[in-house]
Order: structure tokens, then sequence, then C-alpha cells
């Protein structure tokens, strides 16, 4: 599971790093060339994760694009694009020398100009472009082989920002060409990728395709022939592939405590939990803090006391997963306990919706409201929302579920802010300026979806993120952290749910399958099939 060593944060931005890049197979296994390996893709709409955040587009764009460096297990920035590189001592510049003869898919030259193109791209075109590299004050390209980094203040997260599925490598020769990057054709057509895999067919309505790149950059790598990814939407559907021996290998597969216990009987089937710890996929009630009702703290406060997570915990997930308690995943680092806390108590909550002046009418209702739910992840955000369904029933409060059909739809809701109240939930990423500041920071209430799309401000919160985001004392930061999520469980602005069950199932005849901790979100360049 998750490394809670403090190791991945106090040797980021330190001195030079210029450990080569190797890899090998298991003890006992001897890597093999060639074969295919079946995963699946539930759908996506871009194989560029420059512009698009998520486990769809990252899964293939993984493969598809190289980034600067890999993410070890001890969250340790390894060698991959780039070889070597030196951080100043104050921290305010880092110079990358990029591998040699490194080439696109398309065999033109990989060059300092290209990540220059790409990590501006990235900036100002993903989710958490700013984030991650807003304080990229300059970019320097001296030699083709080499990039400097000019920062405006210390970026403890920058690192670990620099791996594909954050930040790919783009072809600058193919997207410099005044079109608009997040709708360009090259997206999904014809793409030019820098990683071990390129795009072999590209079916959205049946299947993606990916076959070995012959000139990657690693010599002897990867040993796969070809990744294929059917499109395979529906859960049950996944694990009877699996039992069959159809699907290889499936991460985020959205597999139910009861489909794991299944599957666990199932034989040549392995599963584990590892690889989700760069992530921290949390789930939680997110509520329109603009309007009614959910802009009063005390109908907040009495939800909360409504909802109980833990049983949640049993119900949904069979007890495999621990109650969510704030903005941290419980294998997070910097995740602290102390926090307030809002034990189940209906009577307190009928307490707090009378005090809010939310009393029954004469109809005996005190409001109703919509509650969006997500067409992704059904197994948990489903039975969650037909539970507070009833829950709230009880507090003769009506809730109204409304299905999204697809995930355009649900996204246009939430991202307009067209909304009451929905399911929804997100990744940690591996720094939490990446996955956690973007939904408290004043300044990024955005019409974009997964930023803060519910509305809240708070200035007190707004300090501490920008104090967190700089600090380099990993003590210091801590009590940051710390305070951060003292603070936001205070004014409820999410109700946590039950963290999600990650589970990533696959064939014994998968060697190497990734395990750090990005799991399938790291190019495949080391897994091979023994058939």
């Amino acid at each position: 599971m998750f490394h809670k060593s403090p190791k991945f944060l106090s040797g980021v931005l330190s001195a030079a790093l210029a450990t080569t890049f190797t890899l090998s197979a298991p003890l006992g296994a001897e890597p093999r060339e060639g074969g295919t390996l079946t995963t699946f893709t539930s759908g996506y709409r871009t194989l560029n994760p420059a512009v698009q955040s998520g486990a769809a587009t990252g899964q293939p764009g993984s493969q598809i694009f190289a980034g600067l460096v890999l993410i070890g297990e001890d969250y340790q920035p390894q060698p991959y694009l780039a070889k070597t590189w030196k951080v100043a001592e104050d921290g305010l510049s880092v110079t990358f020398d990029l591998v040699d003869d490194a080439t696109f898919h398309d065999g033109a030259p990989i060059t300092s100009e290209d990540v220059k193109f790409s990590l501006e791209t990235v900036r100002d075109n993903h989710p958490f472009g700013q984030a991650m590299f807003g304080q990229v004050a300059a970019i320097e390209t001296p030699a083709p082989d080499r990039i400097e980094l000019r920062l405006s203040q210390p970026v403890p997260g920058l690192m670990r920002s620099l791996q594909p599925l954050l930040m790919p490598i783009l072809p600058k020769h193919v997207y410099d060409d005044g079109q608009e990057i997040k709708t360009h054709p090259r997206n999904m057509e014809n793409v030019v990728g820098s990683g071990p895999f390129m795009v072999e067919e590209n079916n959205p309505a049946e299947r993606l395709t990916l076959v070995k790149y012959d000139g990657f950059f690693i010599e002897g790598r990867p040993y796969l022939d070809r990744i294929v990814y059917p499109l395979v939407k529906d859960p049950l559907t996944r694990v009877l592939m699996l039992e069959k021996g159809e699907i290889d290998y499936a991460a985020f597969a959205g597999i139910r405590p009861t489909d794991a216990a299944r599957l666990e009987r199932a034989e040549g089937v392995e599963m584990t939990t590892e690889g989700y710890g760069a992530l921290g996929y949390i789930h939680y009630l997110e509520m329109n803090l603009r309007e009614a009702p959910f802009d009063d703290r005390k109908v907040r406060e009495a939800l909360a006391h409504a909802i109980d997570t833990g049983f949640l915990a049993k119900v949904i997930f069979g007890g495999r997963v621990a109650p969510g308690t704030g903005p941290l995943h419980t294998g997070n680092p910097f995740y602290s306990a102390d926090v307030p806390g809002y034990a189940p108590d209906m009577e307190k909550a009928a307490a707090l919706l009378d005090e809010a002046g939310y009393s029954l009418d004469d109809n005996g209702k005190r409001f109703s409201f919509v509650l969006d739910v997500p067409s992704w992840n059904p197994q948990a955000h489903g039975p969650a929302a037909e539970y507070i369904q009833a829950q709230l029933a009880k507090l003769n409060i009506d809730v109204e579920l409304r299905r999204a059909p697809d995930f355009g739809t649900w996204v246009q809701r939430i991202s307009s802010w067209d909304y009451d109240a929905t399911m929804n939930g997100s990744f940690n990423y591996p720094d939490p300026t990446i996955g956690v500041h973007r939904h408290f920071d004043c300044d990024n209430i955005k019409n974009v979806i997964w930023s803060n799309t519910q509305g809240y401000c708070n200035e007190d919160v707004d300090a501490l993120l920008k104090a967190a985001a700089v600090e380099t004392d990993l003590d210091t930061r801590a009590s940051l952290y710390a305070e951060l999520q003292q603070r936001v469980q205070e004014d409820l602005v999410f109700i946590y749910m039950p963290q999600d069950y990650s589970v990533t199932v696959s064939s014994d005849k998968v060697g190497n399958a990734p395990d750090t901790p990005f799991g399938s979100l790291a190019p495949f360049t080391e897994v091979y099939v023994t058939e």
C-alpha cells in the first residue's frame, strides 16, 4: 500500500541526482519479449494527458508519451527521458540533460524545445497546470539536449509532476500549428507520441490498440509487442472476462467487494491493492455552497451526522476500505486524524435543521434537493446515493436522484454549477499541491470539472495553501496540512464518503506488473507475458 516514509519529500529538491535507469524482472522470472497484453478501457475523450486528467486518458497516455522522470517505490524521481538533473542550492532552478538520440514515433528527434513546449502546454491547459507549474518563471533551452527551469519560489512537488501522466512530452512540430490544443485533431487521429508504445488503432467505440515503438530510447524495451484496450463499460462484464482469461490486466476496474471475493477464488488470477499510493482516491458528497440550503453550515453538519460513513464502508465495500475523514487519503504521508468528527446522530441532525430554519412545513417536509449521480464508478456512487436518499428521508428531506446517462452530461452539469449536490471523487495525486489544493483555492472557482466547483472560499485556508505550496521543511509542511484538514472539516466543505476500493486484477501469466505508486499509470516498459 502507500509508503508512508517521508523520504520521498525530503530528497526531491536536493543535490544533483544522476542514477542510471535500470529495472529488473522479479526473482525466479525471466522476462519474455513479444506477446499481447489485453486490458480494457471504459471510454476516453482524448489520448493526450497534457489536456485531460484521470485514469481513462492516463492509462494509455502514459504508454504513448514519455515524461522527464519516473517515480519509484520510495517516491524518489528516477531517470526517464531526462538522464540526469541538477538542482540549484537555493532550489530556484533545475537543469535537465536528456537521453541521447530519443525520437518521437514519426522519427523526429526529441529536443529541449519539445520539453519546453510540453511544459507550457500543460501549465496553460491541464486542469492542474497552474498548481504544478505556475511557479516556473522561465524555461531556458541552452542546447537541444539540455533544459533549465527557473522557479519564482521553491516547489516541493515539482519532480513528482514531471512524470508522463502529468507532464507528457509532446511533439512541438505536430501541435504548434495554431490549433486549439484541447480539441486538436491529433489528440485522437495520427497520434505521435514519445513513449514506449505507439497508436495502431483508435476506435473509441470498440477498442484502442497500441504497438511497440521500435525506436524507443531505452534499448530492448518494451518487452510487449502490443497492448489492446477493448471497450468494456460494465464492471460485471470485466469480472466475467477476467475469470475467462479474456482480460489479462485490469486496474481501476470498479471491482466490488463481492466480485473481489469471487476473483480471489478464481484460478490463475492475482489481485493487489498496490499501485494506487500516488493517487489516493477519495469519495465525497459535494454540495453547491452558493445556494440554499447548503450555504448554511448547520445544514451541512446535519447531513454529516445523518450519513454514517462507517456503515457505508462495511456495506458497500465489505469493510475493505476506511471511512474518509477529510481531504487527504489515510495513506497520504500528510494525513492527519486530528480533525473534527461527526458521529451518526439523527436527533442532533434534526435539531440542527430546526436551528437553521428548516423545520417541518405544512406537508411534513423540510426541503428537497436533486442529487446528481455520475455514470462513472457506479459501484460506489450508486449505492451511496441510494443510502443518502433513504437516510435523509428519515429527516423528512426529499432527495431526487438524477442519474447521468454519460460522463459528459455529468461534467457539464457540475462544471457549469447547475446542480444542488453530487456524488463525486478525486485523486490526491502524489503531492497535495496537485490534487488537493484545487478543491479549496479561492482562485480555482472555475467552470472546470474537479476544480473548486462547489464555490468554497476562505482566506485563512488560502493562506495555508500558499504557505504549504512552498514550504520545503517536512515537519513544518506536515503541520500546515494538518491545520488545513482541520479547517476544511470545520467548514464541512465536503462530506467524505468511504475511500475507494482500488484493486488491480491480473492473470498469472503477466510478469513485472507495475507496483510503483502510480501503478497502471506508469509506462509498461518492463511488463511481459509468459504466453
